[in-house]
């Protein structure tokens, strides 16, 4: 519940900003800047080397729609793994870490997606010193397609479309403590829709089956990849730049990321215009939001407090709840 609020308030917060920028384009200037979002699902960060694994099920020779739903299924399962590995590589934690990706086929018959024993974990990673295994233990595609005529005025359409059920699940096997982690089903209903002067079929209008199916299995690896690993996103800030000749300079070091040379400006500033309550609080919170981007969130804490002992800035109250939010977001990394 905190989370969602302080979520909701940072979006309000976002959509002030940007309207004062708008409205004073000479008071403010914004910043965009790159946080880390907390992994979702818990998983050791201890890892050596992490491998992804693609389960999936042979179709019955001989009987075509088995082969087909498992060609489908498959399609999707391999695109997945990619995908995972891809973004997971975009992650603090997996970055300059090569993740593989390796399919192998279950011959399990239940009908409960049960874990791999541990020898058979043992088997599946061996020859690739993975003591961390990213496993997709199941994914099944359902897809369903249908459409039907109507008249468009005085000349007849036609309407289609495609949808695919999608369901995936995931498990983490940590080899060195034989733990499992972050078990997660993925479940989601994409659909594609057209109208055309032409029956509209699949693979026309409609992506092909198997179009589709690699689509699903991209969504399916981006958002595991995504709950099980540190993310970056994109944020904004803004920063004072009206005053005196130091504030403006600092504006144009800051604008060139040149952080430091920024804060020396805005140090000058404090130095040379204390008695100006309202420029050295806006100084103060330039420095502020120097620290927060160095990576120094109690130093930027400590210049909020100071700019509000200048003077109390109304962007100060909402900038100190986004560091704090920070605060608490990094004890979860």
């Amino acid at each position: 519940m905190e989370s969602k609020y302080i979520n909701n308030r940072l979006l309000f917060l976002s959509f002030v900003l940007l309207a004062l920028t708008f409205s004073s384009c000479v008071q403010y200037r914004l910043i965009n800047i790159q946080t880390l979002k907390p992994a979702e699902l818990a998983i050791p960060n201890n890892f050596i080397q992490p491998l992804v694994v693609v389960g999936t099920y042979e179709g019955i020779q001989g009987v075509p729609e088995s082969m087909a739903q498992a060609s489908l299924d498959s399609t999707a399962a391999i695109e997945a793994g990619l995908v995972l590995a891809e973004t997971l590589a975009e992650s603090p934690w997996f970055d300059g870490i090569e993740v593989p990706v390796k399919q192998h086929y279950r011959d399990d018959s239940s009908h409960l997606i049960l874990p791999y024993p541990w020898k058979r974990v043992e088997e599946i990673a061996a020859g690739t010193n993975a003591d961390l295994v990213i496993s997709l233990e199941y994914i099944k595609l359902t897809p369903k397609t249908s459409g039907y005529p109507f008249w468009d005025g005085a000349m007849q359409a036609y309407y289609g479309y495609l949808s695919m059920n999608v369901y995936a699940y995931w498990r983490v096997y940590d080899l060195y403590q034989q733990k499992v982690y972050s078990e997660h089903l993925y479940r989601d209903t994409l659909t594609w829709e057209e109208t055309d002067y032409y029956r509209v079929r699949v693979g026309d209008q409609l992506p092909g089956f198997f179009s589709a199916a690699t689509y699903c299995g991209f969504l399916a690896g981006q958002d595991y990849a995504k709950r099980i690993a540190p993310s970056w996103m994109d944020e904004q800030r803004v920063y004072f730049v009206k005053g005196p000749k130091p504030m403006k300079v600092a504006a144009e070091f800051a604008q060139n990321n040149q952080w430091l040379d920024a804060a020396a400006q805005w140090q000058v500033v404090l130095r040379n215009y204390e008695n100006r309550s309202q420029v050295a609080a806006k100084a103060a919170f330039n420095m502020a939001v120097a620290n927060e981007i160095l990576g120094s969130f109690d130093v930027a804490l400590e210049w909020l407090n100071q700019s509000e002992s200048y003077y109390v800035l109304p962007e100060a109250s909402w900038y100190r709840k986004i560091i704090e939010h920070r605060i608490k977001l990094l004890e979860r990394l």
